[in-house]
């Protein structure tokens, strides 16, 4: 009876899913020593008894029940998975749709030409800013640069053994230290220390076979300065050149003369002329008209890639949602997005929106871009169109839409970047519960199976000793029986 007692104990012993065992010590190493059933950390054992099969039932079972949250786990690691991969989708065409509204921006301050009427006396370009409008530039003078040359063949280490020489530009003296006093050293030191303010060459005067090496000095600058190179002894090895002079121009017929160190200068924002001869007295007209057509192509991929978001965005929605139905992030990036094509301002002009440009929102909340109408808006009125596109730091459409966009995918602060970082966080976390579990069961699983081998040996044994004693009665029966036959 005490057997029976012992068998029940060991095959009810509490086992906890954390692998504790409050008699798994005492009962599995008692009956270790019984053969008759063998265990493993595998969760399977050999027995022995008539019920070893219900015993290994126990532990399927158990491990089966531990098993669920792991399980509830890994759908939930799964899930977020795919919310990750599909939110990065999302964000790399976000990122797609930001580079094609700068593409916007940089064809609007490329959409404009600029054409002169004597391209012998200015040539002119367009920049950021640049309006069409008709402009006119009288050129008193180009200017001229300072320059010198040396006066005879470069002494070199004959007249100043050191190499130390005085670089004087506009009277002002600066201390030079060649290497080793020649031309071809002077000259380096000059354009490393002060290449900012004069421009030095090695030139040859004579012939291949008399070579006549000599310095040349310019300014870097237009104007009257003195260009000179004075030996240790204050001497001057330069004969001074044509005089400097400031270029000097009249703007629109204003009458007020305006001078100019630079031949390059600036007539109206985005607007810059290069002064190349003077020609007193005759204004030279500079026409800057508009072009759509770098735009018309900036705003044809801006629908592609707009187009590509809004697909990604409504495959989350509906019967076949993707896994994304239902998060707020969503909705943030369907409401910035909807903003880039709704775009409104009042204006006088006719353009007011992006319908105006060509770009038409259909009811899928896809674009179709019609280039004709494009070609219309600026032929009416280039300027319109810039104002209402505006600049990515100046205001207008472009502003808003650069802005919003930030908002979303940028690297730091972007809520669709802070929300990938949140699901990877989420999954990082879920995959090191699941880890967990899974070594808990493992030690369930062992400390199990090492109990049912147990009470498989205890249970074998009383089936052994049941079978002996039946055994023993068939026999003493029969004895019985021989004896009362006789």
């Amino acid at each position: 009876m005490s057997t029976i007692s012992s068998a029940l104990s060991t095959i009810l012993d509490p086992v906890t899913v954390d692998g504790s065992n409050s008699s798994s010590s005492s009962s599995g190493t008692g009956s270790s020593s019984s053969t008759g059933s063998t265990g493993s950390s595998s969760g399977t054992f050999t027995g022995a008894s008539d019920y070893s099969q219900d015993l290994q039932d126990v532990i399927s079972r158990a491990v089966a029940i531990a098993e669920l949250p792991v399980t509830q786990l890994t759908n939930q690691e799964s899930v977020l998975q795919s919310q990750s991969t599909e939110l990065s989708s999302i964000d790399t065409d976000l990122t797609a749709l930001q580079t094609a509204v700068e593409g916007v921006g940089t064809a609007m301050s490329g959409s404009y030409q600029a054409e002169v009427s004597n391209p012998d006396v200015v040539s002119a370009s367009v920049g950021a800013g640049a309006v069409a409008g008709t402009y006119s530039i009288e050129v008193d003078s180009a200017g001229a640069y300072a320059s010198s040359l040396s006066t005879s063949n470069w002494p070199g280490t004959g007249s100043d053994p050191g190499g130390t020489y005085s670089l004087v530009i506009g009277g002002t003296p600066y201390s030079i230290q060649s290497t080793d006093g020649s031309a071809t050293s002077v000259v380096a030191a000059i354009n490393q220390q002060y290449g900012d303010q004069v421009q030095a060459t090695v030139v040859n005067v004579g012939s291949a076979a008399s070579p006549d090496q000599r310095i040349s000095l310019q300014a870097i600058t237009l104007g009257a300065q003195t260009l000179d190179i004075q030996d240790s002894s204050g001497d001057s090895l330069q004969t001074q050149g044509p005089a400097g002079s400031l270029a000097s121009y009249i703007v629109d017929g204003s009458g007020n003369t305006v001078t100019s160190d630079s031949p390059s200068v600036t007539i109206a924002t985005g607007l810059t002329v290069n002064l190349l001869s003077a020609d007193p007295g005759n204004p030279v007209t500079v026409t800057v008209s508009g072009t759509d057509e770098a735009l018309s192509s900036a705003l044809s991929s801006f629908t592609s890639a707009y187009n590509k978001v809004v697909t990604d965005v409504q495959s989350q929605r509906g019967q076949s949602a993707g896994p994304l139905q239902g998060k707020p992030i969503l909705s943030e990036i369907t409401e910035v997005v909807d903003n880039l094509a709704t775009y409104f301002t009042s204006s006088d002009s006719g353009v007011n929106g992006l319908a105006s440009l060509g770009l038409q929102l259909g009811e899928n909340g896809q674009l179709a871009f019609n280039s004709q109408t494009l070609d219309s808006a600026y032929s009416s009125g280039s300027g319109a169109v810039a104002s209402f596109l505006g600049s990515a730091t100046g205001g207008g459409w472009l502003a808003s839409a650069t802005n919003a966009l930030t908002d979303l995918v940028d690297p730091n602060v972007g809520l669709v970047t802070n929300e990938e970082t949140s699901l990877q966080t989420q999954t990082t976390s879920i995959a090191n519960q699941i880890t967990a579990k899974n070594a808990q069961i493992t030690t369930l699983q062992t400390n199990l199976t090492q109990q049912m081998a147990a009470a498989d040996t205890l249970i074998s044994t009383i089936e052994q000793q049941d079978t002996f004693l039946t055994q023993m009665l068939q026999a003493e029966q029969i004895d019985t029986q021989s004896i009362i036959n006789e």
